[in-house]
């Protein structure tokens, strides 16, 4: 447990995203798929693997690129003829292509933050995060589910539900359970701490709140007043 704490040390103090993208999940039931998305910042598609193709419309001002199991989401603006420039919020659509599976997505432009679209075949699911889990020794596994949550990729097999709901209140911060990550032996949760104090944060004071933690990672573990950071914990599942 000291080893792999002091590896998650070594990463909450080398990452800097403070706060979480929101997730949407999408499940494979055929039709299409509404979405809002981000007008103005990059979201981003993930697929349980490596994504074929993306077809959509470039005529619509788009762009998209894929780099293996993401696709990444940009509005284009629009010139004018009287040299002004628009960003366009009509809803745009989508082929991709994930694996065995094609997911028909219309994505609704809103002036809302990035937004993470994460796809998912759910009889496929526990068959590959079991894969996963065992696709490497214990603290590799575990440093990989962090690293996944952190980026906000959902780890291959895994079932994300958001929660967002307060979790502990203490004198110096809240704590609140923001996503659970679900795989087949683990579980990964992810927390916002908002700091009521300027404050310094350390993985071991987490450990009797929580259930079970094999890992624990802080994202920024020096907050001053009014600011958040990110607690990911990886335990295991019943």
């Amino acid at each position: 447990m000291k080893k792999l704490l002091s590896l998650l040390f070594f990463l909450s103090v080398v990452l800097a995203q403070e706060k979480p993208s929101p997730v949407v999940v999408i499940e494979d039931s055929g039709g299409w798929h509404y979405v809002n998305v981000s007008l103005t910042d990059i979201n981003r598609i993930v697929c349980p693997q490596a994504i074929k193709s993306v077809v959509y419309s470039k005529e619509k001002e788009i762009s998209v690129e894929v780099q293996e199991r993401n696709a990444y989401v940009k509005f284009l603006p629009k010139v004018l003829p009287d040299g002004k420039v628009e960003l366009s919020d009509i809803p745009r659509e989508l082929y991709v292509d994930c694996g065995e599976k094609v997911f028909q997505l219309i994505l609704v432009p809103k002036r809302i933050p990035a937004v993470v679209v994460a796809l998912r075949v759910p009889h496929e699911d526990k068959e590959k995060a079991r894969q996963l889990e065992r696709s490497g020794d214990y603290d590799s596994v575990l440093l990989g589910l962090v690293k996944s949550v952190y980026m906000e990729e959902v780890p291959e097999g895994y079932e994300v539900k958001l929660i967002n709901k307060p979790y502990r209140s203490f004198e110096e911060l809240d704590m609140i359970l923001y996503r659970v990550y679900e795989g087949s032996m683990y579980s990964v949760e992810e927390y916002v701490l908002q700091a009521k104090t300027d404050l310094e944060l350390w993985e071991g004071q987490f450990i009797p709140y929580l259930k079970q933690p094999l890992a624990i990672a802080i994202v920024q573990p020096v907050l001053k007043k009014g600011q958040t950071t990110r607690l990911i914990v990886v335990r295991k599942n019943a």
